[in-house]
């Protein structure tokens, strides 16, 4: 759907380009709060295999690029941002809810017996304590994750990307000053400044 983003329909454009010997470099305009982790894992891995391929990726950052929207715009060759772009957000999160206090409320319980200390898990019960570390482990590697990629693409350290990361957001101006993006500007700019007056870019 246009206006929107998508794991599999960007990746298959993303592909397209890929596969178009006319296409001589990519422009990944980026407007995104965030989403689904493995929606942009699936587009990183698209902008991976473009450069690659050989085609530059340039990654414009709209009024936002935050969570997921940085992680698909962190391996590009290049970022640009508005001065006011908000961006950043290098973090997760994960949320389980449950019921177990409404529910208790209107006379329903649920019980049972388990063999370990995270077999009885939904949402008409509270969080074990072995599954509420279960969940903090899978939140912890998934931040872990998140800013060696920033680190290795940005040229940082991971501790550099930890102190400026946990979640924040940065205005653009503020992520130049911070090394998450490379300029204030329009993209558009930069390939023509790279590839000549005349390239055509396709949108």
């Amino acid at each position: 759907k246009n206006g929107t983003i998508g794991g599999d329909s960007t990746a298959k454009l993303l592909r397209k380009a890929r596969n178009n010997e006319d296409i001589k470099a990519v422009v990944l305009r980026v407007d995104s709060p965030g989403g689904s982790a493995y929606a942009s894992e699936i587009i990183r891995q698209e902008v991976e295999l473009l450069k690659k391929a050989g085609k530059p990726v340039i990654a414009s950052m709209g009024t936002y690029a935050a969570s997921g929207g940085y992680w698909i715009s962190a391996p590009a060759d290049k970022i640009y941002a508005a001065p006011s772009t908000i961006t950043g957000s290098i973090g997760i999160f994960g949320m389980m809810m449950t019921f177990e206090d409404s529910l208790s409320k209107l006379g329903i319980y649920t019980d049972g017996v388990g063999t370990t200390d995270i077999s009885s898990f939904g949402p008409t019960q509270a969080l074990s304590p072995g599954m509420a570390n279960l969940f903090q482990l899978s939140i912890n590697k998934g931040y872990q994750e998140f800013i060696q990629l920033v680190a290795t693409n940005r040229n940082m350290t991971v501790e550099q990307v930890d102190a400026i990361a946990q979640g924040r957001v940065w205005s653009g101006k503020k992520a130049k000053e911070f090394g998450l993006i490379d300029g204030l500007g329009n993209a558009e700019q930069v390939l023509r400044e790279k590839f000549g007056e005349d390239v055509i870019i396709k949108k």
